[in-house]
């Protein structure tokens, strides 16, 4: 399997969370069946498909900011590892895009592979980002 970004799979599940939408019945929305959206979600696929996309789109897709998310978590992972630094995927129109961009251009090589991975991270899983809200409101508490 290649190795991907799982910036799909993270955006996914921040859709569906923010909708209060599960895997059940968005399985009922697209007509795709459960473990699929299991498979996207885990990032455990070869590729999504077109028509998928376009099933979850339609039935996530709800504001220009979920389409967005949900758009730039797709394309990015069918750019190759080398084009990735180097491609800004914008969604026009979407004034939240700009939550899915990894910004890493300027950052040391290493340094912007780990800042990647932590922020696919803090936006994949529910708990981190819960988490990760409270330390920036206690980070901004302090500096007030």
């Amino acid at each position: 399997m290649p190795t991907r970004s799982h910036l799909f799979p993270a955006a996914l599940a921040s859709v569906m969370q923010a909708q209060n939408i599960n895997q059940v019945q968005l399985s009922k929305q697209t007509g795709m069946a459960v473990s699929r959206i299991n498979n996207y979600l885990q990032g455990s696929y070869r590729t999504v498909t077109v028509a998928h996309f376009d099933a979850i789109c339609s039935a996530l897709g709800s504001t220009p900011a979920n389409k967005a998310a949900l758009v730039q978590g797709y394309l990015f992972e069918l750019l190759p590892n080398e084009c990735r630094g180097n491609v800004d995927i914008r969604t026009p129109g979407a004034r939240e895009a700009g939550k899915w961009e990894v910004p890493s251009k300027g950052l040391p090589k290493d340094f912007a592979e780990k800042f990647r991975d932590l922020y696919v991270l803090c936006a994949s899983n529910p708990k981190v980002r819960r988490r990760t809200k409270e330390w920036i409101e206690l980070m901004s508490e302090t500096k007030a």
